[in-house]
C-alpha cells in the first residue's frame, strides 16, 4: 500500500490541511501504519514550531512492500518514507 499528503501555504493552514488528509484516508497495513503515524506526528511537531505567518510547502509519502513466500504475502517488509518541509521565501500575497 502507499500513502501521500501535501499542502502549501501559511504554516497553520498547512498543518490543518495535512492533518485532514491523514485523518480522511484509511489506515494502512502494519507495520506501514506505524510508520505513517510517526510521520504524521513529526510533521505536526515541525509545523508547530513555524511562525504563523511563515509560508511552507509540505509533502510526504510512504509505501510498503512485502515478500511473497509459500503462496502468501508477508514479512520481511520494506518501507519507503519521504518527508519534505520547505520554507517558501519571497512569497507575496
Amino acid at each position: 500500500m502507499s500513502w501521500s499528503v501535501s499542502a502549501i501555504g501559511k504554516s497553520q493552514a498547512v498543518a490543518a490541511a495535512i492533518e485532514k488528509q491523514f485523518t480522511s484516508s484509511g489506515a494502512c497495513a502494519e507495520p506501514e501504519e506505524t510508520v505513517r503515524q510517526a510521520a504524521r506526528a513529526l510533521i505536526a511537531q515541525a509545523l508547530s514550531s513555524e511562525d504563523a505567518s511563515a509560508v511552507v510547502s509540505v509533502s510526504a509519502n510512504g509505501s510498503q512492500s512485502s515478500t511473497y513466500t509459500d503462496g502468501k504475502w508477508g514479512p520481511p517488509y520494506t518501507n519507503q518514507l519521504k518527508i519534505e518541509i520547505q520554507p517558501q521565501y519571497g512569497f507575496v500575497e
